[in-house]
């Protein structure tokens, strides 16, 4: 167990600890009794009514030709629209299926903008749109990566990985990190922590030894001694990191903090549900 090697007083401020470092007719009667007894003396011809001339038949319309893509003048603003659904989509997006639909959609518009003909008066539009376009889809398809295999020795440093915001307290989000291949914690993601911190709980849960012992100064000037112990490896979507050091907070801090040293070499974008890092 670890013991406190603190010095009296509260800490004032969680991630101040490792501050260092996407719709009718009417039918006639016929005497049939007189027909049958008469006999006349030479028959009676009605007089044939003159014949209506056959009309002649009209020539059928050909049909039109079906437009082709090189014909279609509607590609240009079709692949705007599509274009602008994808920005949309991406946004908003947080999985690798979100990201999927994005490439999908920025594959699209290109296929529409290549098909747009020398002689369109946007073909100029479309040819300076085609790499612009080009590389929003191959962002979207290195985020729609499966992440790589864990590897039983070393780090993995994919060039993309994201972790989704939980919450937030204090306006700093809070996120979920795994431990040891198998042991999840939520943890605050401050930018200006230069170190992991756990809480004496995740450090009890993971069966962490001290190694080491080392000094922090927190907001109020003052230094604390914390014991350090070695996490076999801690993991988000894809970035495995083994071997980590971390600090184990006193006992009145009751959620651990996610710093620096696990995304070394990593830009970071935090948005309102999600946090990203892309390699630098």
């Amino acid at each position: 167990m670890f013991k406190p090697v603190l010095k009296t007083g509260t800490l004032i401020a969680l991630s101040s600890i490792l501050a260092l470092g996407s719709l009718g007719c009417g039918n006639n009667d016929t005497d049939t009794a007189n027909l049958t007894d008469a006999t006349p003396a030479s028959p009676v011809t009605s007089p044939t009514p003159a014949a209506s001339p056959t009309p002649t038949p009209k020539p059928k319309a050909s049909p039109s030709p079906e437009p082709t893509a090189s014909t279609n003048s509607d590609a240009y603003p079709h692949a705007i629209d599509i274009a602008t659904g994808a920005i949309t989509i991406a946004k908003s997006a947080v999985s690798r299926d979100d990201w999927n639909l994005v490439a999908s959609q920025w594959q699209r518009a290109i296929d529409l903008l290549k098909s747009v003909p020398a002689s369109d008066a946007n073909y100029a539009n479309a040819q300076q749109r085609l790499p612009q376009y080009q590389r929003f889809m191959a962002e979207a398809k290195t985020k729609a990566a499966p992440p790589p295999e864990k590897p039983k020795e070393g780090d993995t440093e994919p060039d993309y990985f994201s972790v989704p915001i939980k919450g937030r307290q204090s306006r700093i989000p809070v996120i979920e990190v795994t431990f040891n291949g198998k042991q999840k914690f939520e943890m605050l993601f401050d930018t200006g922590a230069s170190s992991t911190l756990v809480t004496r709980s995740i450090a009890a849960s993971l069966q962490l030894q001290p190694v080491e012992i080392k000094t922090v100064a927190i907001a109020d000037g003052s230094i604390v001694a914390l014991p350090v112990a070695i996490a076999d490896s801690i993991e988000i979507n894809g970035r495995f990191k083994s071997k980590v050091k971390v600090a184990v907070a006193p006992p009145a801090m009751p959620i651990g903090l996610l710093g620096q040293d696990f995304y070394v070499g990593y830009d970071v974008t935090i948005k309102e549900n999600i946090i990203e890092f892309r390699r630098r």
